[in-house]
């Protein structure tokens, strides 16, 4: 991006003209959809599972209208486990957050739930996402399941096909943070490979080298 001239009047800058060059190579890479906007739902990441013990659940992509089922999940969660998702105590989820959770750009980042059947109706019992680094070659991702379905494995199954997608995307690094006294969720990553490190900060970073 080239910015000039740039006037600056009163104390405030304001670009006269603004120019872009849009790198061809990275625009069009790793997409078979280049001439959409937003990727079409991925179907071929629906999977059919069984917890620990045995009860069915349906793993596919998020969708827009998960949103009812997203606000009843996260409302229902123990406040431990929010702050161990979001690494900060949350109060309120607002409207636009669940928007942004539901509405997503499968090309540049993905989120997985996991759904079950109960009581005639439907669940969301967990959820786990990656969001693609601007350059194309590492994802961050989060992991969240139910304070009620926790120990059954669906944490270790999502972060699975999580890390599958991401392979399948040639990207070179799967990576996260956990809070350290989040323990089963470390072990949970060091059965899939990963190696944990302590950064400066409180947070322990896991990652897992895909190339």
């Amino acid at each position: 991006m080239d910015m000039n001239p740039v006037a600056v009047s009163n104390g405030q800058a304001q670009a006269l003209d603004v120019r872009i060059i849009l790198d061809r190579e990275k625009i069009d890479q790793g997409t078979p959809y280049p001439h959409l906007l937003v990727t079409p739902y991925p179907t071929r990441y629906i999977v059919h599972w069984q917890l620990a013990d045995g009860r069915e659940v349906n793993l596919r992509p998020i969708r827009p209208e998960d949103e009812p089922l997203e606000h009843e999940m996260l409302t229902s969660l123990a406040e431990e486990t929010l702050r161990e998702r979001f690494y900060q105590t949350i109060k309120t989820i607002t409207h636009e957050m669940y928007v942004r959770f539901c509405n997503i750009d499968y090309d540049r980042e993905m989120v997985m739930v996991a759904e079950i059947r109960e009581n005639g109706g439907r669940r969301l019992i967990g959820m786990g996402g990656f969001n693609i680094e601007a350059d194309f070659k590492r994802c961050e991702f989060s992991i969240l399941v139910h304070d009620e379905f926790q120990g059954q494995g669906l944490a270790y199954k999502l972060l699975d096909i999580l890390i599958g997608i991401a392979d399948e995307k040639g990207l070179e690094e799967f990576f996260g943070y956990i809070q350290p006294t989040n323990r089963k969720m470390v072990k949970v990553c060091e059965k899939l490979g990963m190696i944990p490190e302590k950064p400066p900060d409180d947070l322990t970073r896991v990652s897992l080298r895909l190339r």
